[in-house]
């Protein structure tokens, strides 16, 4: 229950920030500081963008949920991983740079 709500919420913010950027297409438009040429191009690139911010979701969580326990436990087990050997790499060269 919790994860489609979630992703219901997810969506709605998706879809609020695809009609803001939709409006303020038709003000740059309107303005004359988008070319109606380039309009197409620009309304193209925003609905695609939300598309794939939908999609991205809801494939991560059934590939979540596919997963067993033990290969969700090595997937966070590397992550976590990833990111501490890319955190202390930023301090070594921070401190190099010093």
């Amino acid at each position: 229950m919790c994860a489609s709500s979630l992703m219901h919420g997810w969506m709605i913010l998706l879809g609020l920030l695809a009609v803001i950027a939709l409006v303020l297409m038709a003000f740059g438009i309107i303005l004359g500081m988008v070319k109606p040429a380039d309009a197409a191009k620009h309304v193209g690139a925003v609905l695609g963008i939300v598309i794939v911010l939908m999609l991205i979701p809801g494939i991560l969580a059934s590939a979540w949920s596919g997963m067993s326990p033990w290969q969700q436990i090595a997937l966070i087990a590397i992550v976590t991983g990833a990111f501490s050997w890319r955190m202390s790499r930023r301090r070594t060269r921070n401190m190099k740079e010093k």
